[in-house]
């Protein structure tokens, strides 16, 4: 009877152990289970994240070849409010490279792309040739990015060397922080390497200059007529109070005032200083001469 009891005993406590154990371990299976789904979910989000990484590593490589290639590429498209940053742009141009140039400029169109803005302008103006042509020389080479789409000259009434110019200019502009702070940057080119262009209005073959040999007429004074006195080679002989004897190698003669000579006429007498004074016009000049009394024997 008691050793049937203890069996009872026994086996009951078996049971409760067997019951403890069976929940255990249905329990600790259950979180193996849910540690296993997590570790599955975990082994997913890494992947993703690896996937995720090795974007952004692929995204920051682009990025950077981006930027070498920009910094290094010899034309640029800046973020840059347009038309103001091209109006000044060309007036930068210009005064850096010492250009006289007279121009208007005007905003003709403007159309947004996917990555970019796209500009039209016209520029008219005046200037000469040859800095019509630098300007367009350096819109062309320098790093921003323009596309001159035609021009056009023609004279004006102000000189061969100056002439009227109409351009149409296609600009561009992109939205992202690729700006310029200072255009000290934009200096690859120099005045130096700009090739002289001929200019067109110019003609290709120019005729020699004809060289006319003239004979140099010198002028001559009128002739002498009979029984005129050439005072410049004339003697005062004697004066009286309105007239005078005078002789140029010919024989004496006696001249009043208001009398002709050669070239002029007898104007005046002096008797204090003991002179006669005559006026002459030589060569288109007027001009007085003077004879004073000659004392010689």
């Amino acid at each position: 009877m008691f050793a049937k009891r203890n069996s009872i005993t026994l086996a009951a406590l078996w049971l409760i152990l067997l019951i403890i154990g069976i929940f255990w371990y249905i329990n600790d299976t259950r979180n193996l289970v849910a540690m296993m789904k997590d570790q599955v979910d975990l082994s997913s989000k890494l992947k993703e994240s690896q996937k995720e990484i090795k974007r952004l590593v692929g995204i920051e490589k682009k990025h950077s070849k981006l930027g070498e290639q920009w910094l290094s590429s010899t034309k640029k498209i800046i973020a840059a409010d347009e038309p103001a940053f091209s109006l000044s742009y060309i007036n930068w141009i210009m005064s850096k490279n010492n250009l006289p140039i007279d121009f208007d400029f005007t905003l003709n169109s403007k159309s947004k792309a996917k990555n970019f803005t796209k500009f039209t302008y016209t520029l008219n103006g005046e200037g000469s040739y040859n800095n019509i042509m630098r300007l367009i020389w350096y819109l062309t080479y320098e790093p921003i990015l323009y596309k001159i789409n035609s021009m056009t000259l023609r004279r004006t009434s102000k000189g061969q060397d100056f002439l009227k110019f109409n351009i149409k200019l296609q600009g561009y502009s992109v939205q992202n922080d690729l700006e310029l702070e200072s255009y000290s940057e934009l200096t690859p080119t120099f005045q130096t390497n700009i090739p002289r262009q001929h200019d067109i209005f110019e003609p290709l073959v120019k005729p020699k200059p004809v060289i006319v040999k003239r004979e140099v007429v010198k002028p001559k004074l009128p002739p002498k007529k009979p029984g005129e006195i050439n005072v410049e080679k004339a003697t005062l002989k004697a004066l009286t109070n309105n007239s005078i004897f005078i002789t140029d190698g010919g024989g004496l003669k006696e001249l009043k005032v208001g009398d002709s000579v050669y070239l002029g006429k007898f104007i005046g007498i002096n008797l204090s200083t003991n002179e006669a004074n005559f006026g002459i016009t030589k060569f288109g000049q007027s001009q007085t001469i003077t004879l004073a009394l000659d004392y010689r024997k």
